[in-house]
């Protein structure tokens, strides 16, 4: 029963480090990748700042993208975590999101798209008219 009591605080600090370092590894983060290279050009901290940009690209959600493929060849996914879930509602899509993915092409700066996921785990592509150039700067991606 001693070794019992004595293994108990040992079980539960533990844990307490397990949990610690599980919060520490999901902080919301945004991610820019370059499509040209594939490969991830800037990190930044998800802030309440950074989810304006997010929530006002899917303000300006205008059409279900239809286009058998929605990425394009050059320009840039900027994958931001919200600091916090964001209820989305439209004709085309009804749920809570906690990340929102923005396609963006320098060239064509206002005609972007975003992808928001069901809670199923399903893309859904939309585009959007809202100017990115603003993000693009703020994250210095240009």
């Amino acid at each position: 029963m001693k070794k019992l009591l004595s293994v108990f605080p040992m079980l539960i600090f533990t844990t307490f480090l397990l949990n610690t370092q599980l919060f520490q590894a999901e902080e919301p983060t945004i991610k820019v990748l370059e499509l040209k290279t594939n490969k991830i050009i800037t990190e930044a901290q998800a802030s309440t700042d950074f989810d304006k940009y997010g929530k006002k690209a899917i303000k300006s959600i205008n059409n279900v993208t239809v286009e058998a493929n929605p990425l394009p060849t050059e320009g840039f996914l900027i994958k931001m975590s919200l600091t916090k879930p964001l209820l989305v509602k439209n004709k085309w899509f009804n749920d809570l999101v906690n990340e929102v993915i923005l396609i963006y092409q320098p060239k064509y700066p206002t005609n972007g798209k975003v992808v928001l996921y069901t809670d199923e785990n399903t893309p859904m592509f939309f585009d959007i008219s809202y100017d990115l150039k603003e993000l693009s700067e703020e994250l210095e991606i240009e």
